[in-house]
């Protein structure tokens, strides 16, 4: 991208009025001169100039008005952007005056590609206001991660690479190595050195100039891998269509064992990943079964478990023998649906199909089909654009009830379900708007990155701040996160999570007490949690804050753009954590035993940025928003004690002890579109979460749903619980959504940086 200046301004076109005045012919013609609007020139930084990371890059600039000469200070501001790929990060909030300074972090982004913007604004007596920008690109240097022996595996910033690994990246951003004892190729190698003279773990600048880092092995000679035992145990005798338990006894004595698959024959029946390892199988057939298991380590070693032979014989009495459906239309995968659409199926069944039932997104479509061929007719037009599932299923006389049959497709359809209504406009005037929380009498807390704490009442954006804080607001810092106290009627505490600049910049969990719509004069603010000094990067510090329902604050925090702070159970950063109402830590805590001062808080670990996370009410179910790195965005199910897995893994994984997602959606389209985890969802940044609850205006169908919205794409989803926690397109805001919740009187509010929009039941 080259560097460049863009001007942009509301100039009206200039025009001249000319009028005959009276009757005599010396009178001139009256003219009215337009004003003309000021311009702003940027002088630093020059045009051309370049950063690394670490770098302190001045701002200067002035500007001239027509009319009012040399414009002051009060009438100039700026501001910066950090570009990334296709998206933006704010750097540096809008800033009065026409001079300043920022500093370019040494952690965060470690793509190469990214940018820095610097915004000027000049605005005139008349109001005319002028913006120009000026580009500032980095200076970079290509790095070669080499090993010796060739092709061992390394890890950088939590990743997993092999040797040797080339990148691209921008100079003084840090990195993180790892070169850990591995099998490779039937060898065992362990670190020996870095040629940098580090150690097996170290973080290193990025250079200014090409350069190769070389990790040494030792090869201490053949890693023989013992292959698991495995052993199988089932009743001798089976019926027709009646489940039974098949169970393996596995064990590696040099590892573990990843997974145990059942087979009839050579046919597999099922696979279980966890002991005690088991399988429920429902036989289909008559006849003598040879069942084995087969279990695997994990160094990929299987063992095969002796034959149990089980005789399978017909059911007696009554039919117990579920029928079989396949949907044959529309296809799965099936893209840019309109108009009316005909789903079909087949279906068959020991006794006789009694009927065939068709859903979309958990809901009948007409009635059920009790004849063959199989269908129903779908109006795609009632239906918002985006993921959809459609299925179906069959029923027998009896009663019996196959498995659902279904088809992920997308949908070319309006932007919202039909009956609901979406006022985008309902809050406007926000300025880089980061949470929100509502009030027992329907007033909505809204918080600005900048340090204002706005009220929303009755349908109005309030003049006066319930209150302002002091806040480092660069890059995702600021006032990042809002909650009341559970019993707020009564005990009108709001509590704050923003970033302090106090003893050095850091994040703080502050709670004021409600004096009507501003914060109280005669009780000071209580500051409850102070969170470890950050480092230089400005990002990944989370924000959410949430009372659970067992009265507890809970707390997301980010690990500051260091992954191995997530894992890390002496750190507080890139973890959940919980506390009391006046900050003090629950004895009851998972890790409260084992660790001491504020890690004694962490409630779960493994986090990247837990931006937003929401509590159900009643169950107090939690889910957890982690914004990915490269590929996955991803929404957890809140676990006290459990490990998310950042950095060591991203999106749905089967790896020991960690918890893999609910639900997670790709930065990337999958090939075919909507073929990969997440289907047709496509995203960079998990934004926003909230229940709506088991009673309201939403038909029944949205009850109990979890809305999610993502920053980058816009979009909003939800995932259905009485339907495996499907996800299927809701709507979408124009602006950047930060936040949801549902308010008092049943509606879906979506705060964006700019505003929040209202969508309301059918």
């Amino acid at each position: 991208m080259n560097m460049h200046s863009v001007v942009r301004s509301a100039m009206p076109a200039l025009a001249l009025l000319l009028a005959a005045c009276g009757s005599g012919g010396d009178d001139a013609p009256p003219s009215t001169a337009v004003d003309q609007p000021p311009v702003p020139v940027i002088t630093s930084p020059a045009e051309g100039a370049t950063f690394k990371a670490g770098d302190t890059l001045t701002f200067t600039g002035s500007a001239t008005d027509t009319e009012d000469g040399t414009l002051g200070t009060s009438a100039l501001s700026w501001r910066a952007d950090l570009h990334h790929d296709t998206h933006t990060h704010p750097f540096q909030q809008p800033t009065a005056g026409g001079s300043g300074s920022v500093t370019i972090p040494v952690r965060g982004e470690v793509s190469d590609n990214i940018w820095y913007r610097f915004h000027f604004t000049a605005t005139d007596s008349a109001g005319h206001a002028v913006e120009v920008t000026r580009d500032v690109l980095p200076r970079k240097a290509q790095v070669t991660l080499a090993t010796v022996p060739a092709g061992l595996q390394l890890t950088l910033d939590g990743q997993p690479i092999t040797g040797p690994h080339v990148f691209t990246g921008v100079q003084g951003i840090e990195r993180d190595l790892v070169a850990a004892e591995q099998v490779f190729n039937g060898h065992r190698y362990t670190f020996a050195s870095w040629s940098d003279g580090g150690a097996a773990t170290h973080t290193i600048s990025t250079p200014t100039a090409t350069t190769t880092y070389t990790a040494t092995f030792t090869d201490q000679g053949s890693a023989t891998n013992q292959p698991p035992t495995v052993s199988l145990s089932a009743a001798a005798n089976g019926v027709v269509g009646t489940p039974m338990t098949l169970t393996a006894t596995a064990a590696d004595s040099d590892g573990t064992v990843a997974k145990v698959q059942f087979f009839d024959g050579s046919t597999p029946l099922g696979e279980d990943a966890a002991s005690p390892f088991a399988f429920s199988w429902t036989p289909s057939a008559e006849g003598v079964h040879n069942l084995t298991a087969r279990a695997t380590d994990n160094d990929g070693d299987a063992t095969t478990s002796a034959t149990v032979a089980v005789t399978v014989t017909a059911a007696t009495g009554p039919d117990n023998q579920a029928p079989v459906a396949t949907l044959t239309s529309p296809a799965n995968f099936a893209d840019a649906l309109t108009g009316t659409v005909t789903l079909t199926a087949t279906a068959t069944d020991n006794v006789g199909v009694a009927g065939v039932e068709f859903q979309v997104d958990g809901v009948i479509v007409g009635s059920e089909d009790t004849a063959s061929p199989y269908q129903a007719s779908w109006a795609t037009g009632g239906y918002p654009s985006g993921q959809h599932i459609v299925r179906a299923r069959a029923r027998d006389a009896a009663g019996n009830l196959s498995a659902w049959s279904s088809a992920t497709v997308r949908v070319n359809g309006p932007d919202l379900p039909q009956g609901f209504t979406k006022n985008e406009d309902w809050i406007t005037g926000l300025s880089s708007a980061t949470a929100f929380a509502t009030a027992p009498d329907g007033r909505l807390f809204v918080a600005q990155q900048g340090g204002q704490l706005r009220v929303v009442k009755n349908g109005q954006m309030l003049a006066t701040p319930f209150v302002t804080l002091p806040v480092d607001a660069n890059g995702e810092r600021g006032l990042i996160g809002v909650a009341l106290h559970p019993d707020f009627a009564t005990t009108p505490w709001v509590y704050v999570h923003y970033t302090s600049t106090e003893g050095g910049s850091h994040n703080r969990i502050s709670r004021f007490m409600a004096n009507g719509d501003v914060a109280s004069t005669t009780t000071p603010e209580q500051k409850l949690v102070d969170l470890p000094t950050l480092s230089s990067a400005t990002n990944h510090n989370g924000g959410a804050i949430h009372f659970g329902i067992d009265g507890k604050l809970y707390i997301g925090v980010g690990e500051n753009a260091r992954s191995a702070n997530a894992p890390d159970l002496t750190i507080p950063l890139g973890k959940l954590l919980r506390v009391n109402d006046d900050g003090s830590i629950p004895t009851d805590n998972p890790f409260y035993a084992t660790q001491t001062g504020l890690a004694r808080a962490i409630w779960a670990r493994g986090l990247r940025n837990p931006f937003t996370f929401a509590v159900e009410p009643v169950t107090g179910r939690i889910h957890i928003n982690d914004v990915g790195e490269g590929t996955w965005e991803e929404i957890n199910l809140g676990t006290a004690g459990a490990n998310y897995g950042w950095p060591s893994t991203e999106g749905l994984t089967s790896n020991a002890g960690i918890t893999s997602p609910l639900f997670t959606y790709r930065h990337g389209a999958a090939n075919p579109a909507g073929s990969g985890t997440g289907g047709f969802f496509v995203g960079f940044c998990i934004a926003g979460g909230t229940f709506y609850p088991a009673s309201g205006p939403f038909p029944a169908s949205y009850r109990k749903n979890y809305f999610f919205s993502e920053y980058g794409t816009h979009f909003i989803g939800r995932l259905d619980p009485a339907n495996g926690y499907a996800a299927y397109a809701f709507s979408s805001v124009q602006d950047s959504p930060v936040d949801m919740l549902v308010g008092t009187d049943g509606a879906l509010y979506v705060l964006t940086r700019g505003g929040i929009t209202r969508i309301t039941a059918p």
